[in-house]
């Protein structure tokens, strides 16, 4: 994410080419059978690099009836336990019509003690819940 520009539509014209980090982006997700897309909530809302890399997939269809899911991990006294990145995740891969695969959507609280130094989550029953979350993403993409 870090490397792709911020996204401008007259930067994006059919036909014509897009920076590097951009075709990349977009060549590995026309090439996915499906997406998971991690994120916490942030002031309310995605946070703005996930945005700008949502953006920049509007343009090519690559998106375009593709299984998509998320997992939201936020601490468990977040106001609204992630509901608001929820929301605007599927107003914007309903823009791009992507397959939301509901069942596979993770709202999972977690407090800092559950995540080890090396990012693994060492909570069983959450690693559990993320596992059965991509086990349906899979499932959905293979159908």
């Amino acid at each position: 994410m870090g490397s792709l520009p911020h996204f401008n539509p007259d930067d994006d014209r059919e036909g014509e080419v897009v920076d590097a980090a951009v075709a990349d982006l977009r060549a590995h997700i026309t090439a996915a059978d499906g997406v998971m897309i991690c994120t916490p909530e942030y002031a309310g809302a995605l946070p703005g690099s996930l945005k700008n890399l949502l953006e920049w997939t509007v343009g090519d269809g690559g998106t375009y009836g593709k299984p998509v899911a998320w997992i939201n991990l936020s601490g468990p006294a977040a106001p609204t336990g992630g509901a608001d990145a929820h929301d605007s995740l599927r107003k914007v891969l309903g823009y791009v019509h992507a397959n939301i695969v509901e069942s596979a959507c993770l709202r999972l609280p977690l407090t800092r003690d559950a995540v080890a130094d090396d990012g693994t989550i060492n909570d069983p029953a959450s690693r559990r819940e993320i596992s059965t979350a991509l086990s349906l993403l899979i499932e959905a993409a293979t159908d």
